[in-house]
């Protein structure tokens, strides 16, 4: 899906920001090396790199990989160094002699909703074989029931506009929504329509995406069944507990 509008993706998370200091405060806890699964172009693995911490980053897109290699090369030999991009997918993800090298693995933002209940399972149980004894795991995704009350009209509505520097073209950002309440499933649609400064033809680029959401119990269910405990329920990035009325559900929970 990424490789459909990986031009646009840094220009639409420009301002996504507020995890950071909350993911930095966790690796700088656990300490070792981080293994990030769905780096993307890098928004939180060059952050982690600068601060002194070995990461490898794990994605399936290979633009977005491109993205990331490029905004790496501006970094310093010594940011770089710290670096390792594998191109995989998480659920059939295979590093050879990796094996209890990480003290932490991160699935950011909404990453982990990418993947249904078969693939989510196999996830875990790859990052676990990839984590040291008590290695940490941190899952950040949006709060279940939010999902749940969004409106299922499946029209297009316009959900950001902006001009792109590469190219000078005013791009419209619109989204569209399907619930499936039954399965837990989000579908959503992204219209991005990009207009010549100059006048001339709309370039118009689609993605679509089905976000797989879990609730509370069942996120403690799988992290048991796939050899994790859990260790604290956040609902925001200054560690308020999670509740209903929370607009993030952050995981962390431990290997054992």
């Amino acid at each position: 899906m990424y490789d459909q509008f990986a031009h646009y993706y840094d220009l639409t998370h420009a301002d996504l920001t507020e995890d950071l200091d909350f993911i930095l405060a966790l690796a700088r806890q656990t300490g070792g090396a981080v293994l990030e699964l769905g780096c993307g172009s890098g928004r939180v693995l060059l952050p982690l790199s600068r601060a002194g911490h070995m990461v490898t980053g794990v994605d399936n897109s290979t633009a977005m990989l491109a993205r990331a290699r490029a905004h790496l090369a501006a970094e310093t030999r010594a940011v770089q160094s710290r670096v390792t991009l594998v191109e995989a997918d998480m659920a059939e993800l295979a590093l050879a002699g990796q094996n209890g090298r990480f003290s932490l693995a991160i699935i950011p933002y909404n990453t982990f909703m990418h993947l249904d209940s078969a693939q989510k399972t196999a996830s875990l149980q790859r990052i676990g074989d990839y984590l040291g004894e008590n290695g940490r795991l941190f899952i950040d995704l949006i709060n279940p029931l939010a999902i749940a009350q969004t409106a299922n009209d499946q029209t297009l509505t316009l959900e950001n506009s902006f001009t792109d520097p590469e190219t000078g073209h005013t791009v419209l950002q619109m989204t569209a929504n399907q619930l499936d309440e039954a399965a837990q499933i989000l579908y959503i649609t992204w219209v991005y329509d990009a207009t010549p400064a100059a006048g001339g033809p709309v370039h118009r680029a689609i993605a679509r995406a089905a976000y797989h959401y879990l609730y509370p119990h069942q996120i403690e269910l799988l992290l048991h069944e796939t050899g994790f405990k859990l260790e604290s329920l956040a609902g925001s990035y200054d560690h308020a507990p999670f509740t209903e009325e929370s607009e993030r559900i952050l995981i962390t929970a431990v290997h054992h």
